[in-house]
């Protein structure tokens, strides 16, 4: 019998070293191959265009105070690439390096979008 797939929230973000809050009801979105793929019309047929892209992680939710804004808008706008892993609800977690972009800040709940941009694959560990 294959063991369960288990989906539901990433429980723990931590970037370089500072642990953040994940919203309850955030849902990260992966986008883990290389290339994007499409067809192009041509008059002898469909050619396919592949485009590199660069994986990310969207929909990164937190919950922040002021402080941890801060912090967070420090490594976005650094040059230095950060040390970021996360751990899901399966128990499973993965690291790498990269950058992370600041989509918006909702004040009503103190929530900060942000989408993680690693330089490399992901690494289980």
């Amino acid at each position: 019998m294959a063991a369960k797939k288990i989906g539901g929230s990433v429980r723990k973000l931590t970037i370089e070293g500072i642990s953040f809050d994940v919203a309850a009801d955030a849902n990260f979105t992966e986008i883990f191959t290389n290339y994007e793929n499409s067809m192009i019309a041509t008059s002898g047929g469909a050619m396919r265009k592949m485009l590199k892209r660069i994986p990310s992680v969207e929909g990164v939710v937190l919950v922040t105070d002021s402080d941890e804004r801060l912090v967070l808008k420090a490594f976005a706008e650094g040059l230095d690439l950060v040390k970021i892993t996360y751990t899901n609800a399966a128990k499973d977690s993965y690291r790498c390096e990269g950058t992370i972009e600041i989509e918006n800040n909702e004040t009503e709940e103190n929530r900060t979008s942000t989408t993680i941009q690693p330089v490399g694959d992901w690494t289980k560990f």
